[in-house]
């Protein structure tokens, strides 16, 4: 790192010393160095304000680490809104989204609509070929009292999971389920990204009067059963009740309608196990959206927006010109079971804006002079749902959008841009150099506020829908149920100067290229949707070809994935994703070789001596010895004989050992001259048979 120079390094009386200290050299008749003397008073003038100077050119304030951050290619986070799962039950009709649950004051926007009038979950059973298991859903299951090992314990091709339902779900809204699935394994899960590819081949059917029928998985944030999220399902448009199908979904379903998940194939590493499920639990963010604007495109001549604010607020159209800038157009809204449909004009591109009734739209008159500022009636904004709109000062209509920007360093003296402080809750403009001043009426075309961590509710909370929601879409409280099964999270504030550099600092820190085999270990062990129980690189000295040359632009890794299963195998999609996730992160010129584990079976024979009075001693024994060939074990490592015998010999139930034998089973072992057993570099041990004759000595 850089050494930080000291700049204010000199005091006054210093700096009045040195420079009294010159005088005889550059001003030999100048002799008098008393303070009544005038050139001595100048010159202790200069001296204060070169202290002064050296103090402020000394001095780092928020500004400057504003952009020293901005240099390191950072950037603050913002104000960032809580979101939580929202149960919401009973009532008819459509609960559009952006409706708003409370939690006594506190108002959550639902990010998708739901459908109340639609079937809802029963129960339903799981089937693994053989055997049945029953369950009920409700709101034992929305809490995570259940555990469904949907799939079996061993998983595979042809076992199925089936949900009841007391009515046919709705045709206007897709079907949701929201699972909660274990994660509490002994390995943890890595988090899943875009492009990871599942481990297995699900199908989704609904049972219709054709029979089973595929369904259109639309959103599936489970990534096959393997996390907690939403599975958005469109499902065929004719579903019947069991009692109306055929004979043999009768016998097997009973009365409702169905809906199944089929296993076609893959591998899981461990059971898929659901601890809780909801069809009802709907997404919230904690916001209140006073205004939203929305870009169209020219093509489009009718625009569909299921939100509430759509259907009820007060709307605009803009469209734009040739010119470049924004005119006010027509358009009319119809609303129906799926939200507001407004009819679009031809031309360019438009401007479809919404604002709520009691908003108050107009942030002010711009008067052309520099650096303009102006106070919002809201606190909390979210820096990315707020847009301007601005009158043009030649009178002709036009509008024109303009940009939000974090500084106006980059601006010129045409560009339309505005700074948003969303802490102070204010709009600032440029100085005519740097960024434009508005010169004519300012309009919001979209603002969203937020609490930040006041929305980091605990579970529960959420009781209600808002008042004047309910008499907006007409209606009653009393039949609405609603509740969070699990606390609001992600809501915080925005960050600070030293977060952002601490953030920065664990952003250079982290090792995103693999470079030497230990970076290729630590990308391998974080591959997302994975669960890696070891892995080690082998050094290209263990592999030479047949000839005895040595293939060194080839990495080979030993993988062991977790799973429930003693000896664990290196799937397909095992291999698909960790080779995917190194592709864009190897050396260029450098080829990545994956291996499973080869696992030897050690036996174990001893004759041991236990200590009077231990009549569990056999036991203690085999627990002992097991958690030692138990514990995470590192690739090639030897079995060693004297690690063994200590194991055994230092219980307090054994009194001598009389003899230890050990045998391993299997490809390229070698035995050590004090009876270790050596494995191949890319093998584990693994305990197979123990026999233990154990009698108590005299």
């Amino acid at each position: 790192m850089l050494p930080i120079p000291i700049l204010d390094d000199q005091r006054f009386e210093e700096i009045a010393a040195e420079a009294r200290s010159m005088i005889p050299r550059l001003a030999p008749d100048w002799t008098d160095f008393n303070h009544h003397d005038p050139g001595i008073t100048f010159l202790e003038l200069f001296a204060f304000l070169k202290e002064s100077q050296q103090y402020h050119l000394d001095q780092i304030g928020p500004r400057n680490l504003q952009k020293y951050l901005k240099l390191l290619g950072m950037a603050r986070q913002h104000r960032t809104p809580a979101r939580v799962g929202a149960v919401v039950s009973g009532g008819r009709g459509i609960l559009p989204a952006g409706t708003r649950l409370m939690a006594e004051e506190i108002p959550f926007e639902t990010l998708r609509a739901e459908d109340l009038s639609r079937g809802r979950l029963t129960g339903g059973f799981t089937w693994d070929g053989q055997r049945r298991g029953d369950f009920s859903a409700g709101a034992e299951a929305a809490a995570g009292k259940v555990r469904l090992e949907v799939f079996g314990r061993e998983p595979g091709p042809g076992a199925a999971w089936y949900l009841c339902f007391d009515g046919p779900w709705s045709q206007s809204v897709p079907l949701r389920l929201h699972l909660w699935m274990k994660q509490d394994w002994p390995v943890r899960r890595n988090g899943a990204e875009e492009g990871v590819t599942p481990l297995t081949r699900l199908r989704w059917e609904a049972l219709g009067r054709a029979g089973w029928q595929r369904a259109s998985v639309l959103e599936d944030e489970t990534c096959g059963l393997l996390f907690s999220g939403d599975v958005a399902l469109a499902l065929p448009g004719d579903p019947c009740p069991a009692r109306e199908a055929a004979e043999e979904d009768r016998a097997l379903l009973g009365d409702g309608f169905w809906l199944r998940v089929c296993l076609e194939g893959g591998e899981y590493d461990v059971p898929p196990v659901v601890v809780g499920l909801s069809d009802e639990l709907v997404p919230a963010v904690q916001r209140e959206t006073m205004a939203a604007c929305v870009r169209l495109s020219g093509e489009e001549r009718a625009a569909l927006d299921g939100s509430l604010l759509a259907r009820t607020g007060e709307y605009a159209l803009f469209q734009r010109g040739e010119d470049g800038f924004w005119y006010a157009g027509e358009t009319r809204r119809e609303t129906g079971p799926e939200g507001a449909s407004f009819s679009l004009p031809e031309g360019g591109e438009k401007l479809l804006l919404t604002w709520r009734r009691d908003f108050p739209r107009r942030l002010g008159e711009g008067d052309g002079f520099p650096n303009q500022r102006y106070q919002l009636a809201q606190r909390g904004q979210i820096y990315e749902s707020f847009q301007l709109l601005a009158a043009e000062p030649d009178g002709s209509g036009a509008w024109s959008l303009w940009e939000r920007v974090e500084d106006f360093d980059a601006s010129s003296p045409e560009d339309r841009h505005y700074i948003l402080d969303e802490e102070a809750g204010t709009v600032a403009f440029g100085d005519c150099v740097h960024g434009l001043a508005p010169e004519g009426e300012i309009l919001i075309a979209a603002q969203a506020v937020t609490l930040g961590p006041g929305g980091n509710v605990k579970a529960g909370r959420i009781q209600a829908v808002h008042p004047e929601d309910l008499a907006l879409l007409g209606l009653s409280g009393t039949d609405l149920r609603v509740w969070n099964p699990d606390d609001g999270a992600g809501g915080r504030e925005r960050e600070s100067l030293e977060e952002g550099f601490g953030r920065c600092r664990r952003l250079l820190r982290r090792t995103d290229r693999a470079v030497t085999y230990e970076d290729y270990e630590r990308l391998v062990r974080q591959t997302p949707g994975l669960m890696i129980s070891n892995c080690k690189a082998v050094p290209v000295t263990r592999l030479p070809r047949q000839d005895g040359s040595l293939e060194e632009n080839c990495v080979t890794i030993v993988v062991e994935p977790w799973s429930l299963r003693q000896e664990r195998t290196l799937s397909t999609a095992y291999r698909e994703n960790i080779l995917r996730y190194l592709e864009g992160r190897r050396m260029l010129g450098t080829k990545v070789a994956l291996l499973a584990p080869a696992y030897v079976g050690i036996t174990v024979y001893a004759e041991i001596l236990s200590q009077p009075h231990y009549v569990d001693a056999r036991e203690r024994i085999q627990a002992a010895v097991a958690d030692f060939f138990r514990e995470g074990w590192e690739f090639g490592a030897p079995v060693r004989y004297s690690a063994l015998y200590g194991i055994i010999d230092t219980l307090d139930c054994v009194q001598g050992i009389e003899s230890l034998t050990i045998d391993a089973q299997g490809k390229g072992i070698t035995r050590g001259t004090n009876g270790d057993v050596i494995l191949p570099y890319n093998a584990l041990a693994v305990l197979k048979n123990a026999s233990y004759q154990v009698r108590p000595a005299e």
